[in-house]
C-alpha cells in the first residue's frame, strides 16, 4: 500500500507546485522528491526518474547545488540495480 501512495504522491505534489512559492516548492516537493529518489522500492525510484524533468524545470538557475543533485540522481539511475529503472 505504501508503494501506491508514494507512486501517486510525487506527481500530485509536482502538479500542485505551480501554486506554491519557490521556498515551499523546495521545502516540500523537492525534499520529498530527493527522499523518494533514494527509496528502496524500484517503482518509486522509477517515478522519480520519470518526473525528474518536471522538477528540474521548477528549479532556479542560481540553485546549482540542487541541479547537481538531480544530475547525480540521473547518473545513479543509469546503473540502478533494477532494469526497470535504468531502462
Amino acid at each position: 500500500m505504501l508503494f501506491k501512495i508514494k507512486k501517486f504522491l510525487l506527481p500530485t505534489l509536482i502538479a500542485a507546485s505551480k501554486h506554491l512559492s519557490y521556498d515551499k516548492f523546495i521545502s516540500i516537493v523537492y525534499t520529498t522528491f530527493m527522499k523518494f529518489a533514494h527509496d528502496d522500492i524500484w517503482g518509486v525510484r522509477k517515478v522519480c526518474l520519470e518526473r525528474l524533468n518536471d522538477v528540474v524545470k521548477k528549479l532556479e538557475v542560481k540553485d546549482s547545488i540542487k541541479l547537481r543533485q538531480c544530475l547525480e540522481f540521473l547518473t545513479i539511475s543509469l546503473t540502478d540495480t533494477s532494469r526497470w529503472v535504468k531502462n
